[in-house]
């Protein structure tokens, strides 16, 4: 039985989130305080179409968040939630209190010597955005904090865990505001790191009715060919490249204990229990999660033959 929804009606309100289309407001947790960004969380409510379709992003989520989570890729916590009798997800602030955060955004105009055009209204990737510009910001900077397993990688290596991640659960929308940097508030403090991974409710076929995702189970070709659009439409020159594709690539620049360590990654996705971690978030229909675990095993196959060739 999955969990239920934890109720932050009652948690204090700090902010609205300005960036992004959706509305979403930041919370601080009962006993947190507002000089502790680790006690902050960001409630996204879930999103109904026009047509009555209620997406299942905020479950989505928090079942991304759970597979990063066991995989050891570092990535922001994410619950199911329910705010004022309104569903939806609150994932925990991914800034440590001795760092300010930048998004991949500002990082690499700060960086490199790129030219980004928002890619936020017309949904396709920024120019600039390229696996091989963020490769270059990137260098440099540490692997996140707490990122024990990741240690003597560098900060690109664990990136490309993400772009994995993103290839495992489908996820397309890894814009460059979608990732980001932290800034040390001292010259004495800790080195600059990569953030871990967040907003990742663009997954598993979140956006799909039940009639369609039913349709897809009882047809293998149009199951595979749906897991097989994912596209990794946010990246400038590879708006058709396949994520699967595009994270196979990405391992070719890893260092020497980047490819080691994307090697056990490798090993913990074949080995997963997609099932159990299904099965850890409630609120769905059984046509949902029979869907997910499907796609999540196609992908993790697809990924295992595209870097293991």
């Amino acid at each position: 039985m999955g969990a239920d929804r934890e109720d932050v009606t009652t948690w204090e309100f700090l902010r609205v989130e300005t960036r992004g289309a959706s509305e979403k407001v930041w919370l601080s947790e009962p006993g947190g305080s507002s000089t502790r960004p680790e006690t902050h969380w960001l409630f996204k409510p879930a999103t109904v179409q026009s047509n009555g379709n209620r997406q299942v992003g905020d479950w989505a989520e928090a079942v991304a968040a759970t597979i990063a989570d066991d995989l050891d890729v570092p990535a922001a916590e994410a619950r199911l939630a329910v705010r004022g009798g309104v569903e939806g997800v609150i994932t925990r602030n991914v800034r440590p209190a001795e760092y300010d955060m930048d998004t991949g955004r500002l990082a690499m105009l700060d960086r490199i010597d790129v030219h980004l055009r928002d890619s936020l209204r017309d949904r396709s990737a920024s120019i600039g955005h390229s696996l091989d510009n963020i490769r270059r910001t990137l260098d440099g900077y540490a692997v996140p904090p707490q990122a024990a397993s990741w240690a003597a990688c560098a900060a690109y290596d664990v990136f490309v865990g993400y772009l994995i991640l993103d290839a495992l659960i489908g996820n397309g929308d890894r814009h460059e505001q979608n990732w980001s940097v932290l800034r040390a508030r001292s010259s004495e403090g800790p080195a600059d790191a990569l953030a871990p991974a967040y907003d990742m409710e663009a997954s598993l076929g979140f956006q799909l009715t039940d009639d369609a995702r039913a349709a897809r189970l009882r047809d293998p070709g149009a199951l595979e060919s749906f897991a097989s659009k994912g596209l990794a439409r946010r990246f400038d020159g590879d708006l058709k490249t396949s994520l699967v594709d595009l994270a196979a690539r990405a391992t070719q620049n890893c260092s020497d204990a980047g490819r080691a360590r994307i090697a056990s990654l490798l090993d913990s996705v074949e080995r997963a229990d997609f099932e159990a971690m299904l099965a850890r978030h409630g609120g769905v229909s059984e046509v949902t999660r029979r869907f997910a675990g499907a796609v999540l095993e196609i992908n993790g196959r697809r990924i295992q033959d595209a870097i293991r060739a």
